[in-house]
């Protein structure tokens, strides 16, 4: 009778990188979620990423989808390791960032700048493609809106800061983001006395309302930028946009 023959080593060798193989996908597939603010802002700052912000609790069953369906995922853990600084914060106990990130339910995910800063917000699970389509689509390169968001840090009501930074958030597509900065600038003083500034912004302010189909602000704002600027360089700018708006309403062009 044959004894079995015992594994050679290059047997053993191969089953071992196999081995190593597996857990090396285990590794790479879980994310490292940072567990406070300050911790996740030093990384995103060194590395001029957006910050990930998911608000969950450990009673909320659609966190725990997300994290058995989505978080689980090689593919988006992947991409959210490479992307974003992960940020996990408790709704029950971090109780001053629920209030400042107007957390009403969770699971609910923001995506920031490096000083997490809100760009956009999610409530409510999310589909594996849509989280990385929302992830591809955030900028690569946000060194920039880091750079004028220090400034706000040391000067909230900067009329050049907010008004560079509403222009930088229009050119990357967060519309409804770059509007709430464009209405800050206005509130300044800088505005008052720059009127070429103001009436760009007034401009840019109505486009972006038409980007998010919400036409009667738009209309609201070009005809704004009209009666301030009646003969302004903006002026046919704001009259093609109003005709778009009063379309979006239903509302018949005299």
């Amino acid at each position: 009778m044959m004894s079995a023959r015992a594994p050679t080593l290059s047997a053993l060798a191969a089953v071992f990188l196999l081995f190593a193989g597996v857990l090396h996908t285990a590794e790479t597939a879980s994310i490292r979620w940072h567990k406070t603010l300050q911790q996740a802002t030093a990384v995103a700052l060194k590395t001029n990423k957006p910050i990930m912000i998911e608000f969950w609790a450990d009673w909320c069953e659609p966190c725990q989808v997300m994290e058995k369906d989505v978080y689980s995922d090689p593919n988006i853990a992947g991409l959210i390791e490479a992307a974003v600084v992960p940020l996990r914060l408790s709704f029950d106990n971090d109780k001053q960032l629920v209030r400042r990130y107007e957390v009403e339910a969770v699971p609910y995910l923001i995506f920031g700048d490096s000083y997490g800063t809100e760009l956009l917000h999610h409530r409510g699970i999310l589909a594996t493609k849509d989280l990385s389509a929302i992830i591809r689509a955030l900028p690569s390169d946000i060194s920039e809106i880091n750079r004028l968001d220090g400034v706000l840090q040391k000067d909230n009501r900067s009329f050049d800061a907010l008004k560079d930074f509403g222009a930088r958030l229009r050119e990357t597509n967060l519309f409804q983001v770059s509007n709430q900065f464009y209405e800050r600038a206005l509130k300044t003083d800088g505005a008052k006395k720059n009127p070429i500034a103001r009436e760009t912004i007034l401009r840019d302010l109505g486009l972006n309302f038409l980007e998010l189909r919400e036409g009667k602000q738009a209309a609201s704002v070009f005809e704004r930028c009209l009666k301030e600027f009646p003969n302004g360089e903006s002026r046919s700018s704001c009259q093609g946009g109003l005709r778009q708006a009063y379309t979006l309403m239903g509302r018949k062009i005299q």
